[in-house]
């Protein structure tokens, strides 16, 4: 029984040291959001393999956007246009690098990680965007097949 009271003291201690850090986050998260909303983030990305993907992977660096909300977000991005790779690159960079989760990294962590955390989810997000983009299939369907015309 004393080592369940330890462990709720323990994490009760935890949860003190990163509470601040978490109302930062939420705080800077809601800044961001009134700012920069999905709509915006959708004009940019136009067609080409490289420059949406960096594009997006600059948007989806500070959205404070879990890794189950931005599954909807990134698929709005496949509707409006977005390539592939953009959209992989939005779904890799926001969850990894958002305000919330970085400020929990400082106080987790230390500084060091903090800013390592984010640089390697941007270049992952630009990696495999560009590496989808040039390798991957492109599932778009053909808009010439017409299935009352026989071959097509």
């Amino acid at each position: 029984m004393d080592i369940l009271y330890e462990i709720l003291v323990e994490s009760w201690h935890i949860y003190l040291d990163v509470a601040i850090y978490m109302l930062f986050g939420f705080f800077i998260a809601g800044i961001l959001y009134v700012f920069f909303k999905a709509d915006k983030i959708k004009k940019y990305l136009g067609t080409g393999k490289v420059k949406p993907v960096i594009l997006s992977a600059l948007f989806g660096v500070p959205i404070p956007l879990c890794s189950c909300g931005v599954v909807p977000v990134a698929a709005g991005l496949k509707k409006q246009g977005a390539n592939n790779g953009a959209a992989l690159s939005f779904m890799i960079a926001t969850p990894e690098s958002g305000v919330d989760s970085i400020a929990i990294s400082w106080a987790m962590l230390d500084p060091i990680m903090t800013v390592i955390r984010p640089v390697a989810g941007f270049i992952t997000a630009i990696s495999t965007g560009i590496v989808q983009n040039y390798l991957g299939t492109d599932d778009t369907p053909d808009k010439t097949y017409d299935p009352k015309v026989p071959g097509g």
